[in-house]
């Protein structure tokens, strides 16, 4: 995949975040990895706030297992998105 010199800049916070958890950390690398993938398409990137919304039942634990499963699939976003669907389904 080709990037473009200036792909960070597309997505970088008006304001700094203070990640201060373990927690964050991981919804920031959810974040980032659904933002790479979305550059060249129709789609705009996720906040930091859109992940969290869809998390927010997850413990820590099993996002790692989520962000680990995710990373092995073909698409990070399509798995995470599935995975978060059929989660929401099941509730």
């Amino acid at each position: 995949m080709d990037l473009p010199n200036d792909y960070l800049s597309k997505f970088k916070a008006k304001k700094p975040l203070n990640i201060t958890s373990e927690r964050q950390e991981l919804i920031q690398r959810f974040a980032d990895k659904i933002n790479l993938e979305r550059i060249g398409t129709k789609w705009k990137p996720v906040t930091w706030k859109q992940i969290n919304g869809l998390v927010a039942f997850v413990r820590v634990p099993d996002l790692y297992w989520l962000f680990k499963t995710c990373e092995q699939r073909d698409s990070f976003s399509k798995a995470f998105f599935g995975i978060m669907k059929s989660a929401r389904i099941k509730r």
